[in-house]
Formats: structure tokens, sequence, C-alpha cells
């Protein structure tokens, strides 16, 4: 029994001794010199935001009408559209900045039966406005008709890409700062080794607190950059925007740099 137990502590030993992390030897001279050569990493991360009033709103208004015909459903929604062009002109908003995105047709059935009760129409019209007047003057034909349904609003900026390198070249110099204050507070030497480049994003200060849309809307999303629609559940009219929103262009890179003694 006695050399049983001998021999599975002599195991466990050695199976510990396996593990271990490998005996370091040599003089001090020889340690500092393995020391130095082991290779030290840091990692600083710089961040840029710019700030800059949307120039633009694409508003998106949703055409919906609906008819025991297929055809009368779509002849109608294509009154609707020319009636919208018509009254837009006469506000100063060209045909050009009018454009059709996204059409569809759902028939509607009864409990029982193959055949369509009716036929909805849906047509999905993009308009670019750039002032206020402008965007007023939608909102206003959204109200007096119907069958025009608010469905989402994209606040845009024409310098777009130049707000953005804007914000990178702050983030940048931030983590080239970073690096300063770190080689003369520690006495050391960071030399680049690689950075990443976070996505520029741009985002509405309305949207990033909250999103918006028409009554008419029973299902939606909040965008996480400019570009995409912003929408949400069934609001009043109060949550709608008055004005143009204010846009946050924001940057990010992440620069590693390794740690030599001066």
């Amino acid at each position: 029994m006695k050399l049983t137990t001998l021999a599975l502590t002599t195991l466990v030993f050695t199976t510990v001794t396996l593990h271990a992390e490998p005996e370091i030897k040599g003089t001090a001279s020889e340690l500092t010199e393995h020391l130095k050569s082991i290779p030290r990493t840091v990692q600083l991360i710089g961040e840029g935001e710019v700030k800059a009033s949307a120039d633009r709103a694409v508003m998106s208004i949703r055409v919906v009408t609906e008819n025991k015909s297929l055809q009368e459903a779509s002849r109608v929604n294509q009154e609707l559209r020319a009636k919208m062009l018509r009254v837009l002109a006469e506000k100063g908003i060209p045909a050009e900045r009018v454009k059709a995105s996204r059409f569809s047709s759902t028939p509607k059935y009864g409990l029982f039966g193959e055949k369509a009760k009716s036929y909805r129409v849906d047509n999905v019209v993009k308009i670019t406005t750039h002032d206020e007047k402008e965007f007023q003057a939608v909102a206003n034909l959204v109200d007096a008709t119907p069958e025009f349904r608010h469905d989402s609003i994209e606040f845009e900026h024409s310098d777009k890409d130049g707000l953005k390198k804007k914000a990178l070249d702050q983030a940048i110099d931030k983590a080239a700062e970073k690096k300063r204050l770190y080689e003369e507070k520690l006495g050391v030497k960071l030399t680049v080794k690689s950075f990443e480049e976070g996505r520029a994003v741009a985002v509405t200060e309305l949207g990033s607190r909250r999103a918006y849309s028409g009554s008419a809307m029973k299902s939606g999303y909040a965008p996480e950059s400019v570009g995409a629609p912003v929408r949400t559940g069934e609001v009043g009219e109060a949550d709608l925007p008055t004005s143009f929103d204010e846009l946050v262009f924001k940057a990010r890179v992440t620069v590693e740099y390794a740690v030599e003694s001066k």
C-alpha cells in the first residue's frame, strides 16, 4: 500500500514539473539582456468628433392606394404621384429631386376563398429638400393628402467626406498626443508597429437619442449612421423633427507601439 502511494505521488510531481515554466539561468547582465529582448507593446486609442448642421434632408413619402381592382389602384397611385410632382414644382422643388425608390402591390384576401378582395399599391418617393421652406412644403403635402404617408428622413451633409476626414485627423492627433505623453513621463521610446482605423460614421443628434416617424408607421428601427432611414413604432406628429438636425461625425484609431528604452 505504501509503495502504491509513493508511486502516485511521484507521478503527480512529474506531471506538474512537465507543465511548469522553463527555468531561467544566467548572470545578472545576461538576465538584463534577456529581458530587453522580450517584445513589449502598448496600444493607444484616439477618437475624433466633428459636428455640423445638415444641409439637406431626404424625406421618404409612401403613396398608398387601395382598390378592388389592381389596375385602378395602380392608376390612382400614379395620378397622386403626378399631383405630388406638380405641387412640389410650385414650391420650388424640381422633378430631378423627386425619385421613386420602392414599389409593391399586396393582395388582400377574405377569410374564405382564393380570390383577392382588394389590392394595395405602395410607392415610396424620396424627396431631397435643401432648406426649412422646402422641408415644410413636403410636410404640408403629407398633412393635406391622406394617401401620402411619412416614411422616414435621412439627414445629410454635402461635404460628408471632408467632415469624416476632419474627425479622423482629430483621432490620429489624439493618439499621437498620448504617445508623446507616455514618452515624456515614462522615459521610453514608442515606435509604431501597426494601426487599425475604425469606420468613420455620422450620426444625428436626434437619432442618437431617439428615432422618429410618421403616425402611419407601425414597424420600425433606428439607424447606426446617417444614410439609413430613421423610423420607429407608431408615434404622433409631435415626435417629428421640425428642423434640420445636427450631424456628428465620429472616427476612431487604434495604434500599436513597440516600447523601447531611450
